[in-house]
């Protein structure tokens, strides 16, 4: 994996050469009083692949901006307490606006995917995008809580295999099917290709939500009315105007293509591939998805009634 601590300064220790990233994501935050029961005491968890870190820090009041699993970088770091189990720090900053150089399956802690494998091929394969596909990518999945719920729910809610991370896992295995397929085509766009697959399902992260009666998991509204095929398209305009991101306009009309592109559905306006990427993706999905029911990986999770009907 690439050392990500050459595109956006890092935190140096005295006397080393070590550099820490200055941008993390928030595992946990706690809120105690502050000294002699003034302002607030502020104790956080950080998470970056290349360290974990303990913060602590007082403010006049508290910050409700910092939340679970959102982006923050670290201000005023001092260096004399890095030997300490808990850094103390002048504050947290949240990061709303994309940042296009930050990989996002760097920030990915451990209570969220387990095998580092996954994230890490993640990882590479962001780094073989483009950069203005490596900045639509980050700016789509830098919602931390939207960026959980993908990895963490559901990749159906029945008649499908229910391993764990399942919609990560299948992202990460048909980009890399489709790189496959397509190599020695010098007529394809990989970043087209990458990008496609870890979007063309990123959208079942507002599909389910946890059912309030029973144990697991059952359609969301919008899964119900709307669908993951359509969230993702208002996401990457929403990318495209809020977060600035500047994809060449041929490039990012082949990457909704890909994503919409269906055989036999003209009678519904949905165009059916016109260009290879196409083809190429929607072989590598139903690749990945044969290879997964026959090996059988469930992941130790039963097939059961608690998943719902097929999506």
């Amino acid at each position: 994996m690439a050392d990500r601590n050459q595109s956006f300064p890092g935190v140096c220790r005295d006397g080393a050469k070590e550099c820490l990233p200055t941008v993390f994501r928030l595992v946990s935050i706690t809120r105690l009083p502050g000294p002699n029961g003034r302002g607030v005491t502020n104790e956080a968890t950080l998470f970056h692949e290349q360290a974990s870190l303990k913060v602590v820090w007082t403010s006049p009041q508290v910050d409700c901006r910092l939340k679970r699993g959102c982006y923050v970088a670290v201000r005023g770091l001092d260096s004399k307490t890095f030997d300490r189990d808990c850094q103390q720090i002048k504050r947290l900053d949240r990061l709303d606006k994309t940042l296009p150089t930050v990989n996002p399956f760097e920030t990915i802690p451990h209570s969220w995917v387990r095998d580092r494998s996954w994230v890490h091929r993640a990882a590479s394969l962001w780094e073989q995008l483009s950069r203005p596909f490596q900045h639509l990518v980050t700016a789509v999945l830098w919602d931390g809580s939207r960026l959980e719920r993908f990895l963490t729910g559901p990749a159906a809610l029945h008649g499908y295999p229910p391993y764990p991370n399942g919609n990560l896992r299948h992202a990460v295995e048909t980009a890399e099917q489709a790189k496959m397929l397509a190599n020695g085509m010098s007529d394809v766009c990989n970043s087209v290709l990458i990008a496609a697959a870890f979007l063309h399902d990123a959208g079942k992260a507002d599909d389910f939500r946890l059912t309030p009666e029973r144990e697991g998991y059952e359609f969301s509204e919008r899964g119900r009315l709307v669908g993951y095929r359509h969230t993702i398209l208002e996401w990457l305009a929403v990318a495209r105007c809020k977060d600035g991101v500047i994809v060449p306009e041929s490039q990012y009309l082949a990457l909704v293509h890909v994503l919409t592109a269906t055989r036999g559905a003209e009678h519904l306006g949905i165009r059916g591939p016109q260009i290879i990427e196409a083809t190429i993706l929607s072989v590598a999905d139903q690749v990945t998805n044969k290879v997964a029911w026959m090996s059988g990986d469930h992941g130790g999770f039963p097939l059961g009634p608690a998943f719902g009907a097929r999506y």
